[in-house]
């Protein structure tokens, strides 16, 4: 019991950190400031981090300008082209114990979920919401009991539930073609 609650007050206080961190920061700026964080190790191209944080070229180009200033982000000229990665500073360490982004439920879930050979695609079917998300997973032969164990970890861990469907991918066109997935539609993952 000490350990569900100890769980819970530890879910709660990242919560309000969390909702500080966004109220605090531009959304946009935190958006690319956790992409780096999140991968310490890698170098991106200017469009790599835009697509990948869904964060427009110009405003990313902005932002990467003062990441640099500050020292945050280094650049790394390769003949004529020009990727950026995390500079690891005593002012970076400070700033990823506050600005990373922690694992988040659906982030678990996906990074679970692609363990299973049989998944194709995991989209995210509507936006993810505080609380749920609604996700179709698109693969031949997915095995069920393992998707529906990964959602009652998650609902367990992070009191979040996923919304699950799966389908087979040509299931999963047709229902398309007929227009019974409307709205957005993100690709988590994709083999």
């Amino acid at each position: 019991m000490e350990n569900f609650i100890y769980k819970l007050w530890n879910i709660r206080r990242y919560m309000e950190t969390k909702e500080l961190l966004e109220r605090l920061f531009d959304e946009k700026k935190l958006k690319v400031m956790q992409f780096f964080f999140n991968n310490p190790e890698e170098d991106f191209y200017m469009r790599e981090i835009s697509k990948r944080t869904k964060v427009p070229v110009a405003t990313t180009f902005r932002i990467i300008n003062k990441l640099r200033e500050l020292e945050i982000l280094k650049e790394i000229k390769i003949k004529k082209f020009k990727v950026y990665r995390l500079n690891q500073t005593k002012n970076t360490e400070f700033l990823q114990d506050i600005v990373a982004q922690k694992k988040s439920a659906l982030n678990d879930f996906v990074e679970k979920v692609t363990s299973i050979d049989e998944v194709e695609r995991i989209i995210l079917h509507g936006k993810e919401e505080k609380t749920k998300a609604n996700v179709l997973l698109i693969g031949q032969n997915i095995p069920v009991d393992a998707i529906k164990k990964f959602v009652v970890e998650i609902k367990e861990s992070y009191n979040f539930t996923i919304i699950d469907l799966t389908l087979e991918s040509d299931q999963f066109s047709k229902m398309s073609e007929m227009g019974l997935f409307p709205g957005r539609r993100t690709v988590l993952f994709q083999k």
